[in-house]
């Protein structure tokens, strides 16, 4: 019969459902190298929780231990281009991952036009007049990046950023607009970096000077 622990047998019960997940990724064989007792309560997780603590007090075994932990930095949804998290967040809450991309890109074609003041083109033919060489026209105002003090460094911002542009309603907007659901169902991963995509474009667009004929 096991004897009762100080804390009572449901509060060894609570610590060994908080201690068991920590055992299991620090110390994997924890379970056959500390067998449970007859006679004491959570005997397997005491004599397991000594064994790891005492592994763990070297900075050596600590790095061991932690090896092939993830520490890579985090992108947060919720950090993206207001906008995008904003159209997204529905559609992502229902496991719609394609619906949310598209979603994100109707967002950010809706952004460019009203920057622009434009009805009449949009997404790809409106990102390549948007960020054109060519000098404004009426009713074809573009987007410099007036705040790039070098000429060349600006002119390769506008280039680069009418590449992007295209690229994300080409190859993000346009295969989950197009093609059947079935086809196009994404992994988060693989949805995740489409919104990061597409946020990205949206800062630009932000940063971008409209400048007009009559400017």
């Amino acid at each position: 019969m096991y004897a009762e622990p100080r804390c009572g047998f449901e509060g060894a019960k609570a610590l060994e459902e908080r201690v068991r997940p920590i055992l299991d990724s620090l110390y994997p064989e924890w379970r056959a190298e500390n067998p449970d007792s007859s006679y004491e309560a959570s005997a397997a997780e005491r004599s397991a929780c000594t064994r790891l603590v005492s592994r763990l007090r070297t900075s050596d075994e600590i790095a061991g231990l932690l090896q092939g932990v993830d520490s890579a930095p985090q992108l947060a949804a919720s950090a993206f281009h207001e906008i995008i998290w904003r159209a997204a967040a529905a559609q992502w809450e229902m496991d719609h991952r394609h619906d949310a991309v598209l979603a994100a890109a109707k967002a950010v074609n809706s952004l460019l036009q009203n920057k622009l003041g434009r009805r009449d083109v949009s997404e790809v033919k409106l990102v390549q007049e948007a960020f054109s060489e060519k000098e404004p026209t009426l009713g074809r105002p573009r987007l410099r990046f007036e705040s790039i003090a070098d000429d060349q460094t600006r002119a390769s911002m506008r280039e680069g950023a009418m590449s992007f542009g295209v690229g994300c309603f080409k190859a993000i907007r346009h295969p989950v607009g197009h093609r059947p659901d079935d086809e196009i169902e994404m992994s988060e991963q693989a949805a995740l970096e489409r919104l990061a995509a597409l946020s990205l474009l949206a800062r630009w667009i932000d940063d971008a000077t409209v400048v007009s004929a009559d400017s």
